[in-house]
């Protein structure tokens, strides 16, 4: 049986494929691209082919009428970015993914994002590699001090003065979301000695009091909270769910943060409340827009950490990924019930209806 992997994949797991899984592997890793195939290039890469694990190609209708597959396997944690899977459905073609493969990852990146906005990291980062900082070196040792201590100076115009920021400790973090990502983060934080509180309409004020978390409003979040941070996926219910009312509620001194998806928030109310000094700072891994535009007023900010959609981007997610694709698709492939399905209902008529 032939499969085409245009998802990135670890050797381990690649070699496991036709090894333990007894496949006929082509791998076109996008990691080793300039872009995506076309469908148009797909559709020839999958003539013969019964098992796609694609990781970011798009699968529209047509090419499942082109190709003859049997499964198609996502690396993804939601496969419908890319994936049609009603056609896939209608076509009787399960779709394997991989929810919670960089939950981790954007976990910790969060917690980056936070200290790097509060506590000045990317700023000085930035001025250091600019010069404003840099000079000829002097000794600071306070006379009649009895060890060395060589710093850039404490006075107003030092950048220990100027850049100084809020610990984490005793501060509240407002958790948009408390999915996977939410509820990782929410650990660390706790870690971290913070308080934290969180609105997900999909998650009992009981679950999260298991983990420390109080379950408020988004109202109370935004006014109450040092930090919010996004962790919901887009839907119709959250696309634009935090805009003008939201940020303007929040404290003068609040962080905002977010690492889930740019249509979760009105961007241009967020750039709105940065210039007028209603909040402390940002930190954005997500935009409206991707890549940002060059004169885009975000990059003009000294009080916005921005980086380039990267809290997915550890090492680790791919070998994640790769596990959970291979053992569903061994799971599938033998008869067994994969764990991960996208539209488990197509499993279920094959089955003749039976769970």
């Amino acid at each position: 049986m032939k499969a085409l992997v245009t998802a990135n994949m670890d050797e381990r797991n690649l070699h496991r494929l036709e090894t333990e899984v007894g496949l006929d592997v082509t791998y076109r890793p996008i990691a080793d691209r300039e872009e995506r195939y076309s469908p148009t290039e797909l559709e020839e890469l999958l003539e013969d082919v019964s098992v796609f694990v694609v990781g970011y190609e798009g699968i529209p209708p047509e090419l499942l009428d082109a190709a003859d597959l049997d499964v198609i396997a996502c690396s993804r944690g939601g496969p419908d970015a890319n994936v049609d899977i009603a056609a896939a459905t209608g076509r009787g073609i399960p779709v394997l993914y991989a929810p919670g493969r960089n939950a981790v990852s954007v976990a910790d990146f969060t917690l980056g994002l936070m200290l790097a906005a509060a506590r000045h990291i990317a700023h000085s980062h930035h001025l250091l590699h600019t010069g404003v900082y840099t000079g000829e070196p002097q000794n600071d040792t306070a006379p009649g001090g009895e060890r060395e201590d060589v710093t850039w100076g404490v006075a107003a115009t030092s950048p220990y003065a100027k850049l100084k920021g809020p610990e984490l400790y005793d501060k509240q973090l407002g958790l948009v979301g408390f999915g996977d990502i939410g509820r990782k983060v929410a650990k660390r934080a706790v870690g971290f000695g913070m308080d934290v509180v969180a609105h997900d309409p999909y998650v009992d004020a009981e679950t999260m009091a298991e983990a420390g978390v109080e379950k408020v409003g988004v109202g109370d979040l935004c006014r109450e909270s040092t930090f919010v941070s996004v962790h919901c996926p887009v839907t119709e219910d959250t696309r634009g769910l935090l805009g003008t009312d939201e940020f303007e509620a929040m404290p003068d001194d609040a962080y905002f943060i977010n690492t889930a998806r740019g249509a979760i928030i009105d961007q241009d109310a967020l750039v709105e409340t940065l210039r007028n000094g209603g909040l402390r700072g940002a930190a954005l891994d997500v935009y409206d827009r991707e890549p940002l535009p060059d004169d885009h007023p975000l990059l003009e900010m000294d009080n916005v950490v921005t980086t380039p959609h990267l809290g997915g981007a550890a090492e680790e997610v791919v070998e994640r990924h790769s596990a959970m694709l291979v053992d569903d698709l061994a799971r599938f492939l033998q008869g067994d019930q994969p764990e991960h399905v996208a539209n488990p209902d197509v499993l279920a008529a094959a089955a003749g209806g039976s769970d």
